[in-house]
């Protein structure tokens, strides 16, 4: 799941309106890099240098879907192993991917990057230079209330799903509550809800996910973090 843009007028009118709301646009757009940056430090950003392991098993489930995919990523040393029930498991660095790369090593990297996305999102929004806008007090995509919306969008080139965008809503204390995902930047998305957010150590993380009409659910389990000086947490 993962990066995306946009225009021009000509006529006096179009012109004087949009003098009048670039100044409005720009400082959403400013607003919106503060706010991303809120966000990830809300999920313990600047304590993930302390992070040597992290391993969770990314899962899946509707009526006819029953995934779970277990990974273990030791990120100073970029090294990734997914295993899969029935399958050959699979280690690789981040850092050695090619032209000479096996699809297999490929396809793995492809999912690590998606259920990675979802595991540790919030700091994401730091570490994969997305561009942001704030669209400020929002109704919820689901249930009722409101939420501050950010939008999450993805360059038009580059990575595995070029041009993907995310609204998320965030709570009075930067934490996400809900997100939209529009592939490629499209009109239409999918909304999700972000629950049960855990203390895992020096961070926090968002262990379950379902749709409004409860058919679809993702969550996290089998998770745990070791840090640099060899102490290892589940989640609280």
């Amino acid at each position: 799941m993962k990066y995306r843009k946009m225009r021009a007028v000509v006529c006096l009118l179009a012109m004087v309106v949009c003098a009048v709301t670039a100044p409005v646009a720009q400082a959403g757009k400013s607003d919106g890099e503060k706010i991303a940056k809120e966000v990830a430090r809300a999920y313990g950003l600047k304590q993930w240098d302390k992070v040597a392991e992290v391993k969770y098993t990314f899962r899946v489930k509707t009526e006819t879907r029953d995934v779970a995919r277990h990974w273990t990523w030791q990120p100073k040393d970029d090294l990734v192993t997914l295993e899969e029930e029935g399958k050959l498991t699979i280690t690789y660095k981040r850092s050695e991917l090619g032209d000479d790369t096996s699809e297999e090593v490929m396809t793995a990297d492809k999912r690590f990057i998606n259920d990675s996305y979802w595991f540790l999102f919030p700091f994401q929004l730091v570490w994969s230079n997305p561009s942001f806008t704030d669209e400020g007090m929002t109704k919820l995509p689901m249930g009722e209330g409101e939420g501050r919306k950010l939008i999450v969008q993805y360059p038009d080139e580059g990575g595995y799903t070029p041009g993907d965008a995310y609204d998320i809503y965030l709570d009075e204390n930067h934490m996400i509550t809900h997100w939209v995902f529009r592939r490629g930047g499209g009109d239409e998305g999918g909304a999700m809800t972000w629950e049960a957010n855990k203390k895992l150590g020096p961070i926090k993380v968002c262990t379950d996910h379902h749709n409004p009409e409860g058919t679809f659910r993702l969550f996290f389990d089998g998770i745990s973090l070791t840090t640099s000086d060899g102490k290892m947490y589940e989640p609280e």
